[in-house]
């Protein structure tokens, strides 16, 4: 059993001797010139990552395989605010959370007894379509599984 350990431990120090020699090059980053001392053989090399602006594909030179950049898209600003829905002849209010990028909103949850509930469906204006009532109060409708069309 203590050949056995031996064994293991000689296994585990050797393994972490040969790590230590092991040295990081990047393909594209320029190695600074160094030259080590006569006798210590391959120095260790720091990694110092790229800033993202710098970086150049290997396929930039392809203009079939060039990479483009794309835009960045406009973040999605989340308001919390107070949803109302109809059932029978009684109205009924619930929070909802709603996104809002550019020109589309989005009914994002809606909170019941046991927490928020995803919904993710696109809201829409109150149209000529809407009874009066919600013409007046609304100004948009999006549909929850949950609740039905809730109107905001």
């Amino acid at each position: 059993m203590k050949k056995l350990l031996f064994i293991c431990s000689m296994i585990v120090v050797s393994l972490t001797a040969s790590a230590q020699f092991t040295v990081y090059r990047s393909v594209d980053t320029p190695q600074p010139s160094y030259t080590p001392s006569p006798g210590y053989g391959i120095p260790f090399t720091i990694y110092e990552p790229l800033p993202s602006s710098a970086y150049q594909s290997p396929y930039s030179g392809y203009p079939s395989q060039r990479i483009q950049q794309q835009p960045a898209k406009p973040r999605m600003q989340e308001v919390t605010l107070r949803g109302y829905y109809k059932k029978g002849n009684d109205w009924y209010y619930t929070p909802i959370r709603v996104g809002v990028i550019g020109d589309e909103i989005r009914l994002l949850s809606a909170k019941t007894q046991y927490g928020w509930s995803n919904c993710g469906s696109t809201a829409s204006e109150v149209g000529a379509w809407d009874s009066e009532e919600i013409r007046d109060n609304f100004n948009y409708k999006a549909y929850s599984t949950l609740c039905g069309t809730i109107y905001f």
